[in-house]
């Protein structure tokens, strides 16, 4: 599916050691500690969004800005202690007023009394709606600008092709298309690798797994992504890092913006979300649920994504019928994350490709 990242079972005894000792060492510090300087409009709040509580922070250098609301990727994988500390937000704050929502069942959203049943995709696109019409009161913009990350993509677009009325345009990065095809082909990719490496070891994990849509489960996604992290299919270059980066697992454990409540869930509950939206997830494909969207839409695909198919994405943006046009833009030194990986690149094409053109009206889409 589109779940990027996990804390393999094997290290689960060292991960609770560390989140002992960071949970002993380290304080609850109030939000109010990352505040930056020089934003004009910057909030952190808890709000009742589907039925429950879940967090939302704002952020911008000029509440003149337009409004981009963000669909983080998993599903599951906590936002707060990385995109928003990352230079590509910080610098995108500077032309946006920046909405970051951590979605139903990830961390600071994530409570044991969420219903089961509520953790679908048709809940999550309405809690996308009432999240965006939330970002319109706190901004006072008549529309925002969507973007949809990995896992968020998926929401993203069929969000898009709903409430047109409510966006400027609609953005995507790791757009997904069709997660259990993408399985597929992230299977395949990992098997060719790893004969043409000779690698034994890849291959007999491969070997143990049902690929079957009935019998392909979590767990095998999970094993399958490892591998596809080793050749180079997440991150282009670096993929020399560890996969479960202590580092990584120590900013989501001591980010300020989570109690110790929410550190704990984080440590029992990893795989919450991706486990209550599998099924859903396995039978999902764009092409027959958003053909059409009938807003700008920008497709930003990294060359080398195998985690969310480049490839079907490709497929998906040629079929996809766009009247108020559609492009494409080719990352060609990334994988699944070319907002870091070609960061420059990313911020000129937000800046002259989506503002200048969507809310400037400086050069014409083609469809």
């Amino acid at each position: 599916m589109t779940y990027q990242r996990n804390l393999p079972r094997e290290a689960l005894n060292g991960l609770i050691l560390l989140s002992l000792t960071i949970l002993l060492f380290t304080s609850c510090t109030a939000y109010r500690l990352r505040e930056r300087p020089g934003k004009d409009i910057q909030q952190f709040e808890m709000v009742k969004i589907g039925g429950i509580k879940q967090a939302i922070k704002i952020r911008g250098d000029n509440s003149d800005n337009p409004v981009l609301v963000y669909l983080h990727g998993g599903p599951g994988f906590p936002l707060f202690p990385f995109e928003p500390q990352g230079e590509s937000m910080l610098r995108l704050e500077r032309q946006f007023t920046m909405v970051y929502w951590e979605q139903r069942g990830t961390g600071k959203s994530f409570a044991r009394h969420i219903p089961r049943k509520s953790m679908n995709i048709e809940q999550f696109i309405e809690d996308t709606r009432q999240v965006v019409e939330y970002a319109r009161q706190a901004t006072g913009a008549e529309k925002v600008f969507l973007w949809g990350h990995s896992w968020g993509s998926n929401i993203g677009a069929l969000f898009a092709a709903r409430y047109p009325e409510l966006l400027h345009a609609y953005i995507s990065t790791g757009q997904s298309v069709s997660p259990f095809e993408n399985e597929r082909l992230a299977f395949e990719f990992v098997r060719e690798k790893a004969l043409e490496e000779g690698n034994r070891r890849a291959l007999r994990h491969l070997a143990s797994i049902d690929t079957t849509e009935a019998g392909y489960s979590l767990p095998n996604a999970l094993r399958v992504r490892r591998w596809v992290y080793r050749y180079g299919g997440i991150v282009k270059e670096g993929s020399d890092r560890p996969y479960v980066d202590l580092v990584e697992i120590e900013q989501i454990l001591s980010a300020p913006e989570y109690s110790i409540t929410d550190r704990i869930n984080l440590i029992l509950f990893p795989y919450f979300s991706a486990e209550e939206l599998w099924e859903d997830l396995k039978t999902l494909n764009l092409k027959e649920k958003a053909p059409r969207i009938e807003v700008p839409v920008y497709f930003f695909v990294g060359k080398y994504d195998i985690i969310v198919s480049a490839l079907l994405a490709k497929e998906y943006f040629e079929m996809l019928e766009a009247p108020a046009g559609k492009k494409l833009v080719l990352f060609e030194h990334s994988a699944h994350r070319p907002f870091d990986e070609e960061r420059e690149k990313f911020l000129e094409v937000m800046k002259q490709q989506v503002v200048m053109e969507v809310l400037e009206g400086r050069q014409e889409m083609t469809e």
